[in-house]
């Protein structure tokens, strides 16, 4: 057997059974206890180590965890958060809304009707909401149907507890308009782009973007001076009889939420 493996195999011996060392001579086992102590030595250094990395690595990953809990903690109440804030957003804009409903309300000379919008319809052919009062309530079939800012558009059905009002931008609208400078008339209705246009405007008249379009009155279905849009271009008919102007209504029609129906 090689010397190396003889001393291996003695080192193996001596550590498997330490109750040999004491029955040798003092010299010669205080002498062999410092072999085997150093011929062991670096197998428990080497130990020590692994256990140290384990524990290091134990730990890294026992820390890992309790941070992902703790991410994950903090994520749902930032989300939490994030839900409350958008709520009280929500309620903060509604309330507005409804404050400014309420006080154009109290200022009308004309009796009004509050509903709220719960539908929507949007085609080629026709452009339209569905509101939350219906004959029950007072509304009738032609009412107007405006808002703080603006005209909406008409009452076109009325049932008992719901009716649906024809947008102005709907290309069967029609509502006389005046421009205050002059005062210049014309025909508001709706384009089957969903736009709105004022027409038959006479061409002696400077009609100018930036001009406000308002309702006349009168014979009219809406009470006088409630904002219908705003010009934006002006050209001449292909007749060369009158001008006609593109506007953008008052009221933002694809937001509305909450209206007044017109009792007149």
């Amino acid at each position: 057997m090689p010397r190396k493996l003889e001393r291996a195999a003695l080192l193996l011996a001596l550590v498997a059974s330490p109750f040999w060392i004491p029955a040798l001579p003092g010299g010669f086992g205080g002498s062999l206890r410092a072999a085997v102590r150093d011929g062991v030595a670096p197998f428990f250094e080497a130990i020590h180590a692994a256990q140290d990395g384990f524990g290091r690595l134990l730990s890294t990953v026992l820390n890992s965890f309790s941070l992902q809990e703790e991410n994950d903690l903090l994520r749902a109440q930032i989300e939490t958060l994030h839900a409350h804030e958008g709520t009280h957003r929500e309620l903060s804009d509604e309330n507005r809304r409804l404050r400014q409903l309420l006080a154009f309300k109290a200022k009308g000379s004309w009796a009004s009707i509050p509903a709220e919008v719960i539908g929507r319809e949007v085609g080629p052919w026709s452009r339209g909401l569905l509101i939350n009062k219906g004959t029950r309530d007072g509304v009738r079939r032609g009412m107007a149907v405006v808002t703080p800012v603006g005209l909406v558009g008409r009452v076109a059905e009325a049932g008992p507890s719901s009716s649906r009002v024809t947008l102005l931008t709907d290309p069967h609208f029609r509502v006389m308009g005046k421009i205050p400078e002059g005062p210049i008339l014309g025909l508001v209705m709706g384009a089957q782009a969903g736009e709105c246009v004022v027409t038959y405007l006479p061409l002696e008249e400077r009609v100018a973007a930036g001009q406000t379009v308002l309702t006349t009155g009168g014979v009219s279905f809406a009470p006088a001076g409630i904002p219908i849009g705003v010009v934006r271009r002006v050209w001449k008919d292909p007749s060369d009889l009158y001008q006609v102007a593109r506007l953008e209504p008052a009221a933002r029609l694809g937001g509305i939420e909450e209206v007044l129906v017109v009792e007149r």
